[in-house]
C-alpha cells in the first residue's frame, strides 16, 4: 500500500517509491529504492522535498534485497539496447509510411501506432538507461522521421518522471509521434532548405501545427489532449509562440512536455543547416530560456529526468581519458558514472567504470571537463557502451 509522508518521518526499513506531487513546481521523481540506513535518507531524498510516497507493503530483507509488488522486471543495458534499437527501427518505418500517406492524401489511422508506443513504454520501464542511451548511439539519419520518434520516446521518459499513468503515457507518446505530422503538408523545398527561411517561407512553416491538428482531428475518436499537443507544441510560456500565442497555464501539460523535448531533440540533432549540440550545452541553453519559452519547473524536471550529462554522452575527464556516461546521478548530477574507454590520445583501452561521486574528495578524484560530439571524431560509441 502506498502512503504519502513528510520527509521527517522517513526511517530505515521504508521503501521510497517517489517524491514530489507530479506538478511542475513539485515534480514527481521516481526513486524505487529502500532506506537501509539513516544515511540513505539524504542520498535518496533532497532536503527541500516535503512529500514522499512510500510503499508499506514492500518487504525489505535482512540482506537489503527488495522488490516492489508489481514492479517491472529490469533488464541490463546490454540486453535492452538491441530491443530498443529494433523498436526504433519499426517506429521509423511506421512514421515514414504515415507521413507519406498524409502527403498523398491517403486515408490514415494514427491508432495503428499504439502497439509501437506501448512497446516504447515497456522498454522504458524495463531499463530507462537504455532508452536514454539510444539517442546518443542511434545510427539513423533521417531527421524528418527520426525527430518524431525521438520526441515520442523523450516525452514518455519525461511523462513517467512527472508521474503520469501508463494510460496517459500512451496518449502522450502518440502525441509525440504525430506532433509534426503537419509538416507533411509543407512544401519540401521549405522543409529541407539548407539555410535560413525567408519571412514568407517561415509563415508557411508556422502553419504546420494547425495543419497537423486538421490531419489528426479528421480521424474519429481522437483524444483531445493529443489534438491539443499537436496544435500547441510551438506555444511558448510568454505568449511568443504560435499559432495562438497562448501563455502560461493556458498551454496544456501534454503540450508543455512535447514542446520541451521537441526543442531538446532539435538542438541535439544534426540538421541540413547545423551541427548537433552536445546535450549538456543544449540543456544549458534551454535553462537560460526558462520563463520565456518554458516554465522553469518544466526545464528543471527534464534535466532531472535525463541528467545534466545524459547517458551515452561522450566526455573527456580531467585526467585526460575519454569515456561514456554510463549512469546518471540523481543526487549529484555533475558526478555520473563514467565508462572510460580511451586513453588521453583517444586510443581504445580496456573499459573500466569510474563513479565520480565515490572518488570525489580523494586522490583519484576526477571531473568532466568537456562533452564531445563523437561524430566529429568518426567514433561509433555503441561497441564501447556494450563492452
Amino acid at each position: 500500500m502506498q502512503q504519502l509522508v513528510k520527509r521527517e518521518r522517513l526511517r530505515p526499513g521504508m521503501y521510497v517509491v517517489s517524491h514530489g506531487l507530479g506538478t511542475f513546481d513539485k515534480p514527481l521523481v521516481r526513486v524505487d529504492k529502500p532506506i537501509l540506513t539513516q544515511a540513505d535518507i539524504a542520498l535518496l531524498v533532497p532536503e527541500d522535498v516535503e512529500d514522499i510516497t512510500i510503499d508499506t507493503s514492500v518487504d525489505i530483507s535482512p540482506l537489503g534485497q527488495q522488490r516492489a509488488p508489481g514492479a517491472p522486471i529490469t533488464t541490463g543495458v546490454a540486453d535492452e539496447l538491441p530491443i530498443a534499437r529494433r523498436l526504433y527501427s519499426d517506429a521509423l518505418d511506421h512514421v515514414r509510411g504515415f507521413m507519406d500517406d498524409v502527403r498523398r492524401g491517403t486515408a490514415i489511422d494514427s491508432r495503428q501506432a499504439e502497439p509501437l508506443v506501448d512497446n516504447f513504454i515497456e522498454s522504458v520501464l524495463r531499463n530507462e538507461t537504455a532508452a536514454v542511451a539510444l539517442f546518443k548511439l542511434r545510427g539513423f539519419d533521417e531527421y524528418t522521421y527520426t525527430h518524431s520518434i525521438n520526441v515520442s520516446l523523450l516525452a514518455v521518459l519525461l511523462g513517467r518522471h512527472v508521474g503520469l499513468s501508463k494510460a496517459e503515457l500512451l496518449e502522450l507518446g502518440l502525441a509525440g509521434m504525430y506532433h509534426d505530422v503537419g509538416k507533411a503538408r509543407i512544401p519540401t523545398h521549405i522543409l529541407n532548405k539548407p539555410g535560413k527561411l525567408s519571412a514568407s517561407e517561415f509563415r508557411i512553416m508556422k502553419t504546420h501545427p494547425l495543419e497537423g491538428y486538421k490531419v489528426m482531428a479528421a480521424q474519429p475518436g481522437q483524444n483531445p489532449e493529443i489534438l491539443r499537443a499537436v496544435l500547441e507544441h510551438h506555444e511558448r510560456n510568454d505568449g511568443s509562440g504560435y499559432p495562438r500565442g497562448l501563455t502560461g497555464d493556458k498551454v496544456s501539460q501534454f503540450s508543455r512536455i512535447i514542446s520541451v523535448v521537441d526543442v531538446y531533440d532539435a538542438l541535439t540533432s544534426r540538421r541540413v543547416y547545423k551541427d548537433a549540440l552536445a546535450p549538456a550545452k543544449a540543456l544549458g541553453m534551454m535553462y537560460l530560456w526558462a520563463e520565456r519559452d518554458f516554465p522553469r519547473q518544466a526545464i528543471e524536471s527534464f534535466i532531472r529526468c535525463i541528467g545534466v550529462y545524459p547517458v551515452g554522452s561522450f566526455v573527456r575527464l580531467s585526467g585526460g581519458e575519454y569515456g561514456i556516461v554510463a549512469a546518471s546521478n540523481l543526487m549529484r548530477p555533475t558526478m555520473p558514472e563514467i565508462k572510460v574507454v580511451m586513453d588521453s590520445k583517444m586510443r581504445p583501452q580496456i573499459p573500466r567504470v569510474l563513479d565520480l561521486q565515490a572518488l570525489d574528495g580523494g586522490p583519484d578524484a576526477q571531473e568532466i571537463v568537456q562533452v564531445l560530439n563523437p561524430a566529429e571524431f568518426k567514433i561509433d560509441l555503441e561497441p564501447f557502451f556494450l563492452s
